[in-house]
């Protein structure tokens, strides 16, 4: 089930006139709890966390742009991701409900959205796959410790170059999915521009491969099996670097070797994407929620989205002292129109020594 979408069909009637009636109107739902909730959650909390959302990035990117480590690459390169998620947040999924209360909003979208939700959705698998990308580049560099510095420098800029591509040709075919088309209102016979599925949309095998199975593998069961066991697997090695004493490789400090801000990164991804997750199991196996519940764990798995491209900043700046100290140099900078110092290497997890066994590998 698509993230940013929820469209009415009703049966095509056609009259004497070169226009049919509309068939698709998009309507706002009867006065209730889901109603009640999607003005709430939609309409009024996801805007303004969309836009704290952009300003935290903007600073994130900012910041990881100052440092000169792998990690920060990918961290950046999340944040700019993120930041499209926000902005999706406000133009996709925001106006996408207000459009039900709104006739010019309505109209204005009605030719924004075929486009606009393609986009957003390339923007939320690449914040996905980013986030696994940093995990396995985290795995990597303490599994090997600072001998994979130079791999993980030369490999970074491809990977990321890489994933932006597949992930953009994965989604281009989304924007064949809407169109706009003329119409005549069915009661109050004036013309109008309705947002209609394509017949590549409405084509059975379209809705259940791509639109389904596929859908459901990218954006849900392989992004979790992966973070799960690389999650698990960086854990087990940091505990068992400990209990044998590994090496600190010299000139860093501990805390900034350590993984710990990537774990949390990647322990929000997993909390706040399991409602999507489990809206796709149901989906998948045609468990029917009602309408009630199915609308408000869309609903509630939005908001969520949105609130994991917003909450790492606030990750970063509590469980590290270095960002705090650049975020807090930054804002400084803005009021006193000066330059942020520059810290060396925060954030940057592949600092840790390698252990024993692993030393020749």
């Amino acid at each position: 089930m698509d993230e940013y979408e929820k469209t009415g069909h009703k049966e095509e009637i056609f009259v004497g006139n070169s226009l049919g009636w509309c068939e698709c109107l998009h309507e706002a739902a009867e006065p209730g709890p889901s109603r009640t909730a999607n003005i709430i959650m939609i309409i009024g909390v996801l805007p303004v966390m969309s836009i704290v959302g952009v300003f935290f990035n903007v600073i994130n990117v900012i910041v990881f742009r100052t440092q000169r480590n792998v990690a920060a690459r990918y961290l950046a390169a999340l944040s700019c991701s993120d930041i499209g998620v926000c902005v999706a947040g406000v133009l996709v999924i925001c106006a996408d409900s207000l459009r039900a209360y709104n006739f010019f909003i309505d109209q204005l979208f009605v030719f924004l959205l075929p486009k606009l939700i393609p986009i957003g959705l390339f923007f939320q698998m690449l914040s996905v796959y980013i986030t696994v990308l940093a995990a396995m580049d985290c795995f990597y560099s303490v599994y090997r410790g600072t001998y994979a510095d130079r791999k993980r420098e030369r490999l970074a800029p491809r990977v990321l170059m890489m994933c932006v591509f597949f992930v953009a040709m994965y989604n281009a075919i989304q924007f064949l999915d809407l169109e706009a088309r003329e119409c005549v209102h069915p009661t109050l016979n004036f013309s109008l521009y309705e947002l209609c599925p394509t017949e590549l949309r409405i084509s059975d095998a379209y809705v259940e491969i791509y639109k389904g199975y596929m859908y459901a593998a990218s954006m849900a069961f392989i992004p979790f099996i992966l973070l799960s066991f690389l999650t698990i697997g960086i854990i087990s090695m940091l505990k068992r670097k400990e209990s044998t004493n590994a090496i600190i490789a010299p000139g860093y400090v501990k805390e900034e070797g350590s993984p710990t801000v990537l774990l949390l990164v990647i322990l929000l991804f997993l909390l706040c994407n399991v409602t999507s997750l489990l809206v796709n199991i149901f989906d998948m196996f045609k468990i029917d929620l009602g309408n009630f519940f199915q609308n408000v764990m869309i609903d509630i798995g939005n908001l969520l989205v949105v609130f994991n491209a917003t909450a790492n900043f606030v990750v970063y700046y509590f469980s590290s002292r270095e960002y705090q100290e650049m975020a807090d140099g930054l804002l400084g900078s803005f009021v006193k129109n000066s330059t942020p110092h520059r810290k060396k290497c925060p954030l940057d997890y592949g600092t840790t020594g390698p252990s024993k066994e692993n030393e020749f590998l």
